[in-house]
């Protein structure tokens, strides 16, 4: 093979690597955790009651911190402060005598955190939930 060519394919394999170096680090303005379509709504998430995501739109993450006591951080551009949270436990896991609470919630770490408690009347219990933020 040409010296040339042989650089050329060695410039290309070390610039495509790098790039995608550089892609696994970068984090979009707006990240994810995927898959949900919500037109009009700034956030939603169906989580399970291990902490799971099935699918979101507008949050980049969620933490179990205790049992039926969970923190979702909502993209940067969402004041959760500012917002109107909205959550129901998911038909599949929820026993019939579920609540659920929802709250913005500094408290978890950040302005940008939405609190959600589920339970039952004996106490925290770890449940599935759906929440928005319209």
């Amino acid at each position: 093979m040409h010296p040339t060519k042989k650089a050329v394919i060695l410039t290309a394999a070390i610039t495509l690597t790098a790039i995608g170096s550089a892609a696994a680090l970068a984090l979009p303005a707006l990240a994810d955790l995927g898959g949900a379509s919500a037109p009009k709504i700034r956030a939603a998430a169906i989580v399970n009651g291990d902490g799971s995501v099935v699918r979101s739109k507008g949050v980049t993450g969620v933490r179990k911190i205790a049992t039926g006591q969970y923190c979702i951080r909502l993209d940067s551009d969402i004041n959760a402060q500012a917002t109107v949270p909205v959550a129901t436990s998911q038909w599949t896991s929820a026993p019939w005598d579920s609540s659920i609470f929802v709250r913005h919630d500094s408290n978890c770490g950040d302005a940008r955190d939405i609190f959600v408690g589920t339970g039952t009347a004996s106490g925290a219990r770890d449940t599935g939930f759906h929440v928005i933020v319209p």
